[in-house]
Protein backbone atom coordinates (compact mmCIF):
# COMPACT_ATOMS: atom_id res chain seq x y z
CA UNK A 1 0.00 0.00 0.00
CA UNK A 2 1.11 3.48 -0.71
CA UNK A 3 1.49 5.86 2.17
CA UNK A 4 0.29 9.38 1.82
CA UNK A 5 2.96 11.98 2.39
CA UNK A 6 2.02 15.42 3.53
CA UNK A 7 4.32 18.32 3.12
CA UNK A 8 4.12 21.63 4.82
CA UNK A 9 5.93 24.73 3.77
CA UNK A 10 6.98 27.48 6.07
CA UNK A 11 7.85 31.00 5.09
CA UNK A 12 10.50 32.98 6.84
CA UNK A 13 10.19 36.70 7.28
CA UNK A 14 13.22 38.63 6.24
CA UNK A 15 14.20 40.78 9.16
CA UNK A 16 17.31 42.36 7.69
CA UNK A 17 15.87 43.97 4.57
CA UNK A 18 13.47 46.82 4.07
CA UNK A 19 10.39 45.60 2.30
CA UNK A 20 8.18 47.70 0.08
CA UNK A 21 5.52 47.88 2.78
CA UNK A 22 7.97 49.19 5.37
CA UNK A 23 9.26 51.76 2.88
CA UNK A 24 5.74 52.98 2.11
CA UNK A 25 4.91 53.19 5.80
CA UNK A 26 8.02 55.31 6.41
CA UNK A 27 7.33 57.64 3.51
CA UNK A 28 3.70 58.00 4.55
CA UNK A 29 4.79 58.82 8.10
CA UNK A 30 7.15 61.56 6.93
CA UNK A 31 4.50 62.96 4.58
CA UNK A 32 2.07 63.20 7.49
CA UNK A 33 4.64 64.82 9.80
CA UNK A 34 5.71 67.38 7.19
CA UNK A 35 2.10 68.20 6.27
CA UNK A 36 1.14 68.67 9.92
CA UNK A 37 4.24 70.79 10.53
CA UNK A 38 3.42 72.96 7.52
CA UNK A 39 -0.17 73.49 8.71
CA UNK A 40 1.05 74.65 12.09
CA UNK A 41 4.19 76.62 11.25
CA UNK A 42 4.16 77.12 7.46
CA UNK A 43 3.70 80.88 7.63
CA UNK A 44 6.78 81.37 9.79
CA UNK A 45 9.31 80.10 7.26
CA UNK A 46 8.62 82.21 4.18
CA UNK A 47 10.26 80.76 1.08
CA UNK A 48 11.60 77.73 2.95
CA UNK A 49 8.00 76.63 3.44
CA UNK A 50 7.70 76.11 -0.32
CA UNK A 51 10.60 73.66 -0.23
CA UNK A 52 9.17 71.82 2.79
CA UNK A 53 5.80 71.72 1.07
CA UNK A 54 7.38 70.21 -2.05
CA UNK A 55 9.14 67.55 0.02
CA UNK A 56 5.86 66.70 1.73
CA UNK A 57 4.01 66.49 -1.57
CA UNK A 58 6.69 64.22 -3.05
CA UNK A 59 6.45 61.95 0.00
CA UNK A 60 2.71 61.79 -0.55
CA UNK A 61 3.38 61.00 -4.21
CA UNK A 62 5.56 58.03 -3.28
CA UNK A 63 3.18 56.95 -0.52
CA UNK A 64 0.17 56.82 -2.80
CA UNK A 65 1.86 56.37 -6.17
CA UNK A 66 3.44 52.97 -5.58
CA UNK A 67 0.28 51.30 -4.24
CA UNK A 68 -1.75 52.92 -7.03
CA UNK A 69 0.69 51.59 -9.61
CA UNK A 70 0.54 48.11 -8.09
CA UNK A 71 -3.25 48.31 -8.23
CA UNK A 72 -3.37 49.38 -11.87
CA UNK A 73 -0.51 47.17 -13.06
CA UNK A 74 -2.64 44.14 -13.95
CA UNK A 75 -5.77 46.04 -14.95
CA UNK A 76 -6.73 46.95 -18.49
CA UNK A 77 -4.86 49.56 -20.49
CA UNK A 78 -7.39 52.25 -19.63
CA UNK A 79 -6.59 51.93 -15.91
CA UNK A 80 -2.86 52.25 -16.57
CA UNK A 81 -3.33 55.28 -18.87
CA UNK A 82 -5.48 57.03 -16.26
CA UNK A 83 -2.81 56.29 -13.63
CA UNK A 84 0.01 57.81 -15.71
CA UNK A 85 -2.05 60.88 -16.61
CA UNK A 86 -2.99 61.45 -12.97
CA UNK A 87 0.63 60.97 -11.91
CA UNK A 88 1.86 63.48 -14.49
CA UNK A 89 -0.78 66.03 -13.45
CA UNK A 90 0.19 65.61 -9.80
CA UNK A 91 3.93 66.02 -10.48
CA UNK A 92 3.37 69.09 -12.67
CA UNK A 93 1.08 70.51 -9.99
CA UNK A 94 3.79 70.00 -7.36
CA UNK A 95 6.50 71.62 -9.47
CA UNK A 96 4.47 74.52 -10.81
CA UNK A 97 2.80 75.08 -7.44
CA UNK A 98 6.23 75.54 -5.84
CA UNK A 99 7.41 77.81 -8.65
CA UNK A 100 4.24 79.90 -8.33
CA UNK A 101 4.45 80.18 -4.55
CA UNK A 102 8.19 81.02 -4.61
CA UNK A 103 7.74 83.85 -7.10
Amino acid sequence: MATKKTTTTTRKRSSGTVTETQFLRGVSYFALVIAAFMFLFGGLFGKASAVLNLIGQLCVLVGIGIPAYNYSRYKSTAWRVIFWIALAVYVFGCVFGVIHSAA
